[in-house]
């Protein structure tokens, strides 16, 4: 990934990007058990508290074994492709009978039956720090909209409508990195950017419109999600 500075408000390194309270660590965003080995350069970090940390590593560790799990159709270790999930369920005995529990099997195909909540878990966190790094917008609260859904399942129109970076309406906090970033942009209508973590491994978008914050993530080249804090009535990428 690209280095920009910052010059936001300080402040914002003062507190929790998830909860608001005094850190005392630091977190990537998007986690290390999302990626492969190496690491890309200039992962973002954000001030996280330890409880934090510590609360979401559980269901991150979940959430990253279940998305292999299900782009592999099984639970098996033999026939996963990533090694850092094939450590983890060789570690966690419990996990990973949990995952091929999960797995159905009948005259119809084959499918996993997900912890909704715990995958909502996982996107909101990771909604929240990209936008606090990002465009530094701390947003502790709710969001009014978290949809996700697997790539191959979405319509061409909303695909399209997915993937297209929307018009910047207004201009994201002064100082920001997204703020930078459409700075750059030639024209009078800056458009929002795909921001590639790691090659078909993780991407995100963030989108500054009037009254609306959205991000927009690929994980695994499988899982699309938006996560939206809106004033108004949202128009989503993906229904």
């Amino acid at each position: 990934m690209i280095s920009q500075n910052k010059f936001s408000d300080d402040r914002l390194e003062q507190m929790c990007c998830y909860c608001g309270d005094i850190p005392d660590t630091r977190d990537h965003v998007p986690s290390k058990v999302l990626l492969n080995d190496p690491f890309p350069e200039n992962l973002p970090v954000v001030p996280c508290c330890n409880t934090c940390n510590q609360d979401f590593s559980k269901d991150e560790e979940y959430f990253a074994c279940l998305i292999e799990c299900i782009v592999n159709g099984s639970a098996e270790t033999v026939d996963l492709k990533r090694e850092k999930i094939k450590r983890i369920l060789s570690q966690r005995p419990a996990l990973q009978k949990k995952l091929a529990t999960a797995l159905v099997v009948n005259d119809e195909g084959s499918y996993f039956i997900v912890e909704g909540k715990r995958i909502e878990n996982v996107l909101l966190k990771l909604a929240k720090g990209h936008a606090q790094f990002d465009a530094s917008s701390p947003l502790l609260g709710q969001p009014t909209h978290l949809v996700y859904k697997p790539l191959h399942t979405m319509t061409d129109e909303e695909n399209e409508r997915f993937f297209s970076g929307p018009e910047i309406e207004i201009s994201p906090e002064v100082g920001s990195r997204l703020f930078f970033a459409i700075s750059k942009v030639p024209g009078s209508s800056p458009f929002s950017v795909w921001h590639t973590v790691q090659d078909s491994v993780y991407a995100y978008l963030i989108s500054s419109q009037i009254g609306r914050l959205s991000v927009r993530l690929v994980i695994s080249n499988f899982l699309a999600a938006e996560i939206i804090w809106d004033d108004n009535d949202p128009n989503l990428g993906i229904e």
